[in-house]
């Protein structure tokens, strides 16, 4: 497919190398700052614009690949009239852009994707369209770049944003506090490398609730407080320990009944 980008952010940069191995034709990127936009141009051997009125009309498709809060500003400004155009976001409703085109779509990577990555990591795609049509020139084009693809509803897509926000977005947190207290404590955070790989490595062949461990599944009271007591001068992540304890025990509790 011949294709034009808006966006130059990691999802552009993601789909832009993935588009380009698998032998599409990315034909323009269109960007408000013209250093990213050339950026990503020069990568892609792609001409660029930053005026959505110089875009180009030749395309098969056009990926938005911006911010959630741009979409808004697009669906104002860009029209297409009958041609093909797809989202790339989580947590915007197909809806979003019914004002650029009568052929809308939404192809979304369920992954977290920086554009400093060299190899991109398996990555799902949900598939979302206003007809049969989108939905089929979209299946073609996702089964030349994803690992897996899924057909959802705006729901659905949001919800799956919801849960891979709790997954990815706030297990790193949690990380990124353990290794601050780590700094902070003058302790080696690289000695607990092993346990978080071995955390991830056990959800390939178990599910998560199986392999529960720690204090607040036991309900170690006497565990508990020493650590809220090593806690004490951060409330936030004393907060954070509290509830979660409580929610481990909780959803365990409520199981096993």
């Amino acid at each position: 497919m011949d294709i034009v980008i808006v966006g130059t952010g990691n999802i552009a940069h993601c789909f832009g190398h993935m588009l380009k191995l698998h032998g599409h034709q990315v034909l323009q990127i269109v960007g408000r700052n013209q250093a990213n936009a050339a950026e990503l141009g020069d990568l892609l051997h792609a001409p660029y614009t930053t005026d959505l009125m110089d875009i180009n009309m030749e395309a098969d498709m056009y990926l938005l690949a911006v911010s959630d809060s741009a979409y808004p500003i697009l669906n104002e400004e860009l029209r297409l009239g009958r041609r093909m155009v797809a989202h790339t976001a989580g947590a915007v409703p197909l809806s979003a852009i019914s004002r650029i085109s009568t052929n809308i779509g939404v192809i979304y990577p369920l992954q977290s994707i920086r554009k400093e990555l060299k190899n991109y990591p398996p990555i799902p795609i949900m598939l979302e369209a206003s007809n049969e049509d989108v939905l089929k020139r979209l299946q073609a084009l996702a089964q030349s770049i994803a690992s897996r693809i899924a057909v959802t509803d705006s729901h659905q897509r949001l919800q799956y944003h919801l849960t891979a926000v709790l997954c990815n977005n706030f297990t790193n947190h949690l990380i990124a506090r353990a290794k601050a207290y780590c700094d902070k404590e003058n302790l080696d955070f690289t000695l607990l490398q092993p346990i978080i790989r071995e955390t991830f490595d056990r959800l390939e062949k178990f599910p998560p609730e199986s392999v529960q461990t720690g204090p607040a599944l036991r309900q170690d009271e006497a565990t508990m407080e020493l650590h809220r007591n090593l806690l004490a001068g951060d409330e936030y992540l004393q907060l954070v320990y509290s509830v979660l304890s409580d929610s481990i025990y909780n959803f365990h509790d409520k199981a096993s009944k």
